[in-house]
């Protein structure tokens, strides 16, 4: 890291906010100069108020500076300043974006970003809904963004490890600090794997209730769009979609069971028209790529899914055209019970529908 923004990170440690540090070196990153020269009358100048100056000089007096410096090299932590070119470019575009941010490990060089939030008690479901959406994203070059918390965080930096994606996690406490403890390994993985670890916390910061408000902007301001399951009625995961509706990033949502709480916020997000309904990595794809792009991923994937022979063969029929159940039992010569069965399995999966007449389509 380079030396001459150590300065910074101390004060960020003695009590200096994020917007604080934004203000004052708006114009002028003269950091050491700045620290070196920390007095009463320079902070009064600054409009801070006595209380928060004497808390502010006495911290210094007191700040472990080698402590400090020994951890960021330890950990080959980078400092990004807002300025600095390697600065999350949609992050930057938020009216709440942090002024430096402390990193380890490699950020995205593209704004194809996907976070991913949801219930820290994720259900079955969720896992198997991210588990056929998440590695299509990862195969489209979709880095995948989230808190590294328990739950879906961890599901959906997992999902992107194992399918050889991008990921990265942001803290809800300083960069140093491994919470939950639980996701140790998982956090080192992630560097490993060519990912990050982002906080917007000074060192040694523990996980502070009001530290993931903040932790939640920077995951929806960092990404293009945001995919919803499993959401409470009132829930950090609301609060998260309603920062990216705010940012104008797109919101998408996996349907959930309505007489579930977990997903009522969810089905409420659709139902008021502020997500897009996902059922297929396709509903999120065919809002960033051209549709001819889109219809040859579709292909890929409605080939993908048919690990059943007769299916393959009713879907092939199909795609030429609707058909009635008696036509596909005369083409296919398989007994018409069979094929009933087949059909309704595969509406149910949504690559069928009926029409109104009663024969079949691809959907």
């Amino acid at each position: 890291m380079n030396s001459s923004l150590l300065p910074l990170v101390f004060l960020h440690s003695i009590g200096f906010t994020q917007k604080a540090l934004s203000r004052i070196f708006a114009t002028n990153e003269n950091y050491g100069e700045f620290y070196a020269a920390l007095s009463h009358e320079t902070l009064r100048n600054l409009r801070f108020q006595d209380e928060k100056i004497r808390s502010i000089l006495e911290a210094k007096q007191k700040l472990d500076t080698a402590k400090i410096s020994g951890l960021i090299e330890k950990l080959d932590v980078q400092i990004i300043i807002i300025t600095n070119p390697l600065y999350p470019e949609l992050l930057g575009q938020t009216p709440v974006c942090p002024y430096f941010l402390y990193v380890r490990g490699t950020l995205p060089t593209h704004t194809d970003l996907i976070s991913v939030v949801g219930s820290r008690k994720n259900t079955p479901y969720s896992r198997t809904a991210l588990s056929e959406i998440l590695p299509e994203l990862v195969r489209k070059w979709y880095g995948i963004i989230s808190g590294g918390a328990y739950g879906v965080d961890s599901l959906a930096h997992k999902t992107a490890l194992e399918h050889g994606g991008y990921t990265l996690a942001v803290f809800g406490t300083g960069i140093d600090r491994c919470y939950p403890k639980e996701n140790k390994e998982l956090f080192n993985q992630v560097l490993v794997s060519g990912g990050a670890l982002v906080s917007a916390f000074p060192i040694g910061m523990g996980p502070e209730p009001y530290n993931f408000p903040i932790r939640n902007e920077i995951v929806a301001g960092i990404s293009k769009g945001t995919l919803v399951t499993e959401a409470a009625e009132k829930s950090g995961t609301l609060i998260t979609a309603g920062l990216a509706l705010d940012f104008g990033r797109d919101v998408f949502a996996i349907p959930g069971e309505i007489t579930k709480t977990t997903s009522t916020g969810t089905n409420a997000l659709i139902r008021d028209g502020q997500a897009k309904l996902v059922m297929d990595a396709m509903d999120i794809l065919s809002e960033y790529e051209t549709m001819t792009v889109v219809a040859e991923k579709i292909e890929v994937l409605r080939t993908e899914k048919f690990d059943d022979p007769i299916e393959r063969s009713i879907h092939g029929l199909l795609g030429q055209g609707s058909l009635g159940i008696s036509s596909i039992e005369d083409a296919l010569g398989i007994d018409i019970a069979t094929i009933a069965c087949k059909l309704s399995m595969m509406e149910v999966r949504g690559i069928i529908e009926m029409d109104i007449d009663g024969s079949y389509r691809v959907r």
